[in-house]
């Protein structure tokens, strides 16, 4: 969802792009200043100003080169990595490192999980992105649970996963913790292997391993 400030930057962005737009049409093609051509020149500059934000809400706000209108870093694609949880079984023993995967299905105003293990899958059904690159803050956050296709009979799993977006010169790691109505909870550490998705675990493995 769009913040405020965000609408604001739109809003100012849009008048002031038509704007220029508008006078150097009419200065390119000499144009007196008459009203007819000045009408024509708004609109032109108002139809050239709506193609721009279809455009970039839809493929541009995934370049680099346009994070000086908005902020937005693209994490579209498959997450691999693990997850450490503290449940311990009645002989005391701890659980081993769960292998872990997040598809991440982004566009500029939405951000959806889903999540698969070797026995679960979860959805999320609340979502939030954080942003600040002045402060490096690069958070995110999300309630899921379990997908209703998966035919087992455990119980309804619900919990929520607070991550922080770590990006280095070769990588994008997701870093952070899960909480769950299990009474569990643990951390998790992943990294992006692909900007493709996948639909299963088993898929998840074979883009790894490939």
């Amino acid at each position: 969802m769009l913040k405020k400030e965000e609408l604001k930057n739109i809003v100012f962005i849009s008048i002031a792009l038509a704007a220029i737009i508008a006078v150097s049409y009419l200065f390119i093609l000499a144009l007196k200043l008459e009203l007819s051509n000045v009408v024509r020149a708004v609109s032109f500059g108002i139809t050239v100003t709506t193609f721009f934000w279809t455009f970039y809400f839809t493929k541009g706000w995934k370049w680099k080169i346009s994070n000086w209108i908005f902020y937005r870093p693209n994490i579209n694609g498959t997450w691999s990595g693990f997850i450490i949880s503290d449940y311990i079984d009645d002989k005391g023993n701890k659980v081993p490192p769960i292998e872990f995967y997040i598809v991440v299905r982004q566009s500029f105003i939405r951000i959806h999980f889903t999540t698969f293990t070797k026995d679960f899958v979860g959805v999320s059904y609340a979502e939030t992105f954080a942003l600040n690159e002045d402060k490096g803050l690069k958070n995110l956050a999300y309630l899921y649970k379990k997908d209703s296709t998966q035919n087992n009979d455990e119980h309804l799993r619900e919990g929520a996963t607070e991550l922080r977006l770590i990006i280095g010169s070769d990588e994008k790691k997701l870093e952070g913790k899960y909480w769950s109505n299990t009474k569990t909870q643990g951390t998790v550490s992943v990294k992006q292997i692909s900007k493709d998705y996948v639909d299963s675990f088993s898929d998840a493995q074979k883009m790894k391993n490939a």
